[in-house]
């Protein structure tokens, strides 16, 4: 898809979900870097647009599974955390000083999910499992530690697991985060 149609798509969707003070959001949006970001620096979406473009394939295949899995949950919650989950990469990445890729951004605020929900919860309200979802889309990546005596991989702690069996579409929106990465690094 173009990046002008990306732009255009994601703002449709984040308007149609008539939540309150979505348009400042929106306009956030627009003047920051979100449609010209890259979405990492060489592992996926590591082109302009890359950023944007991911979120709403992230998003898209959300909504497919959501229907697929007969999981119930409002479109417009799945809209809010897969469009937005990683708002947290705004002014992530600046240019190398050659232009042939990126580099990461010393000067950004640190932090990923908590950060996305952060800046997210200065515009709009969050209900708590869109910020479940935002929360754990990682997955495992930073939850697990590996425990020498035992040989064996642990969490943390269990709020992931937890949110993950009482709300399995938590889970769902990391599977589809890790396929879409998955689908560009690969060049599906």
């Amino acid at each position: 898809m173009e990046e002008k149609n990306i732009k255009e798509t994601i703002i449709s969707l984040l308007r149609g979900t008539r939540r309150e003070g979505i348009d400042s959001l929106i306009n956030y949006l627009i003047n920051s870097d979100f449609f010209i970001s890259p979405a990492s620096t060489r592992n996926h979406g590591c082109y302009i647009g890359g950023l944007a473009n991911h979120s709403l394939v992230v998003c898209e295949k959300l909504m497919q599974f959501n229907e697929q899995l007969k999981l119930g949950i409002d479109e417009n919650s799945i809209i809010i955390a897969a469009l937005l989950h990683d708002v947290c990469k705004i002014d992530a990445y600046v240019r190398t000083k050659t232009d042939d890729g990126w580099t990461n951004n010393r000067n950004k605020d640190k932090g990923h999910a908590l950060l996305s929900i952060a800046r997210i919860k200065k515009f709009i309200k969050l209900t708590e499992l869109e910020e479940m979802i935002i929360k754990y889309h990682m997955g495992i990546y930073g939850l697990v530690e590996f425990d020498e005596k035992s040989g064996e991989y642990t969490l943390r702690n269990e709020s992931m697991a937890n949110a993950w069996y009482h709300y399995p579409i938590v889970k769902v929106m990391y599977f589809c985060d890790e396929l879409v990465t998955l689908e560009e690094k690969n060049g599906f």
